[in-house]
């Protein structure tokens, strides 16, 4: 059996009887409004946790609106602009925004910096993962340090959950992040017991992966939530990929 010395950590989230998490929904159809408020309350009742929902409707609030929520449902239609969408994002950085659209390709919302997507039609099981998922990481988020890191621009300040792998590049680090890359001078080896604990290993010689970015491993290629592909080395494919399924499993087990 394959193990690993990663530490897995359970956090609580908000329940009935603490402060409530806030949700916001943007959208200018009331059809998408009323589905996403039903199965934000019956996500409720399953999970005994307790949702703040408010719904704002129009191109003009999205525009002029800065949400102080956890989590927001951006539902876009032909009319939203996509230097609306980006704004937008960027502008809310600190809220897990999640894009509502007919469009059936996820990749869709990477060039926003969005948290995720979910295409139309809306599905129960879609948005149960979506909110496992953004939970998951707020609630990591309030427990994580912020590390200050050397880069060719200057110190770069990040928390764990915003990186999303480091490569090893003639001598440099390669640093990427939400916010962009960034080059380092380290090795992989400092970088590995400084983020190991924060669900940081090693698919590959060259990299440091942060097993929240992935999406999916196929044969030897992984798949990050931002689009980005990595190497597994196939030495190490059996370790890896029964590390993310414990990974996945665990995560499931928090949920």
């Amino acid at each position: 059996m394959v193990t690993s010395d990663l530490k897995f950590c359970v956090y609580n989230f908000r329940t009935k009887e603490s402060p409530k998490m806030r949700i916001a929904i943007y959208d200018n159809s009331l059809y998408i409004n009323k589905q996403l408020v039903y199965l934000l309350k019956k996500y409720e009742e399953i999970k005994k946790i307790c949702f703040s929902i408010n719904s704002f409707h129009g191109n003009e609030v999205i525009l002029s609106n800065k949400p102080n929520t956890d989590i927001a449902f951006l539902c876009v239609c032909d009319s939203v602009k996509t230097e609306i969408i980006r704004k937008f994002c960027l502008e809310n950085s600190e809220s897990k925004i999640i894009i509502v659209a007919n469009i059936p390709d996820y990749r869709y919302a990477f060039q926003f910096h969005a948290f995720d997507f979910i295409p139309l039609p809306i599905r129960e099981q879609n948005i149960f993962h979506t909110l496992d998922d953004a939970l998951y990481y707020i609630a990591n988020s309030s427990a994580e340090n912020t590390f200050s890191l050397r880069t060719d621009t200057g110190i770069l300040n990040v928390k764990p959950s915003q990186i999303h792998y480091f490569e090893h590049n003639s001598r440099k680090v390669i640093i990427s992040t939400d916010q962009g890359e960034y080059l380092g001078n380290y090795t992989l080896k400092e970088l590995s017991s400084k983020f190991r604990p924060y669900f940081f290993d090693s698919p590959h010689k060259s990299y440091l992966v942060n097993l929240n970015h992935i999406r999916y491993i196929k044969g030897f290629d992984i798949y990050l939530d931002s689009g980005t592909i990595l190497p597994l080395a196939q030495k190490k494919a059996v370790y890896f990929k029964s590390l993310f399924q414990q990974f996945q499993e665990k995560r499931l087990e928090i949920i």
